[in-house]
């Protein structure tokens, strides 16, 4: 379905953005507005709930703008038409959908980016894109955002400084960034997309703490109140997520092949060397305080609600991608075991047999295992 379309004569470039959530409608309108001479559109299943018009308020710099997007379709041949770069801002296990339904259309010499870039796309890329195209991956979002009204509104929180950038094809790295930094957002090179794919933001993060919040009751408990997810964030978290982070830089030890130093310990991502000062850090985050736990309201109580992000990506299409990176380097990962292992009979799925990550449930999530990798040499070769 088309939504809008305002008619362009040779724009200086063709833009894409996949995903009409926080993030791309967020990135929709900073673009059209820093950059109104391009032709922006936007990709998105329900295009009947945008406005012509969408406001956005960057709440950092105190200022708000309205732009019109040239296109707002759930139709691909529209949308996505000759674009020049697309980003992807949707839950990973929507990427692959999404480069199916997108590759037949986009320019020749297409960069199509995911952010951030892990949950396994590069694995699949090229079932679908020819290597004309290049695929592109952020480490991290590069702003913090939140819908105000689905379709017309949202706040651009904050900005991060620079978004790291990691392509498969590692000879086009700085033409990519060139590019991307031509849309107005700041980048930083990652030397291989594997300091992408392992970068322990949300798969780590968030699923510390989910444990801890939910570790000690069913998916019929009932909750009295409604309460926040980072708010009274504590020590226990902080073992949890270090521990993990710690397990993930035993693995990129072992990987003696590849630079993998952009891919920074989250105490120092957080600037929080010991447990206390994390824990300190993550309750004084300001865009944090906001955010509240994944639970729905039932019959007076509040239950934990499954079908949020939390629980369907960033378990499945998070952490247990990059967990299935250690079986190829013989590593054990036992505080990552322990969450998943959680999570799969919190969930009730088959992840674990015998005590080992290798359960037939896996065949739903984005670990890597999925794509016929035999080997360490043939997991190395897809990012060299």
């Amino acid at each position: 379905m088309l939504r809008q379309l305002n008619n362009k004569n040779n724009p200086i470039m063709n833009i894409c953005i996949v995903g009409g959530g926080h993030i791309g409608t967020t990135l929709t309108c900073y673009i059209k507005h820093t950059h109104p001479e391009f032709h922006v559109s936007l990709f998105t299943r329900r295009p009947e709930k945008f406005a012509s018009q969408i406001t956005c308020n960057d709440i950092e710099q105190q200022i708000s703008y309205t732009v019109s997007p040239d296109i707002i379709s759930s139709q691909a041949d529209i949308a996505a038409h000759d674009a020049d770069i697309v980003f992807i801002a949707l839950p990973h296990f929507a990427v692959e959908k999404a480069f199916k339904d997108i590759a037949p259309h986009v320019g020749k010499n297409c960069l199509v980016g995911v952010l951030p870039g892990g949950g396994g796309c590069e694995f699949f890329f090229r079932h679908y894109f020819d290597d004309d195209k290049t695929l592109f991956g952020f480490q991290r979002v590069p702003f913090t955002a939140k819908l105000k009204e689905y379709g017309k509104e949202t706040n651009l929180k904050s900005w991060k400084p620079f978004s790291v950038v990691g392509t498969l094809q590692s000879k086009r790295i700085n033409d990519v960034c060139r590019r991307i930094e031509e849309c107005g957002l700041k980048t930083k090179v990652a030397t291989n997309y594997l300091e992408v794919a392992l970068t322990p933001t949300n798969p780590i993060l968030h699923t510390s703490r989910t444990y801890e919040l939910f570790r000690n009751h069913d998916r019929q408990h009932p909750f009295p109140t409604r309460f926040k997810f980072y708010v009274g964030w504590t020590d226990f978290t902080s073992e949890v997520m270090t521990s993990m982070d710690k397990e993930l830089h035993s693995l990129l030890d072992a990987i003696t092949e590849m630079d993998t130093s952009a891919i920074r310990p989250l105490s120092e991502h957080y600037e929080s060397p010991t447990i206390e000062a994390m824990t300190k850090k993550i309750n004084s985050i300001a865009t944090f305080q906001s955010v509240y736990a994944p639970l729905k309201e039932m019959d007076g109580a509040w239950y934990a609600d499954t079908t949020t992000r939390m629980f369907t990506e960033d378990f499945p299409w998070g952490l247990a991608v990059i967990r299935s990176y250690f079986d190829y380097f013989d590593i054990e990962a036992p505080t990552m075991d322990m969450v998943l292992s959680w999570y799969a009979d919190y969930m009730g799925l088959d992840w674990f047999e015998d005590g080992k990550f290798v359960g037939k449930g896996l065949k739903g999530t984005g670990a890597i295992q999925n794509y016929g990798i035999k080997n360490k040499e043939e997991l190395l070769a897809v990012y060299q």
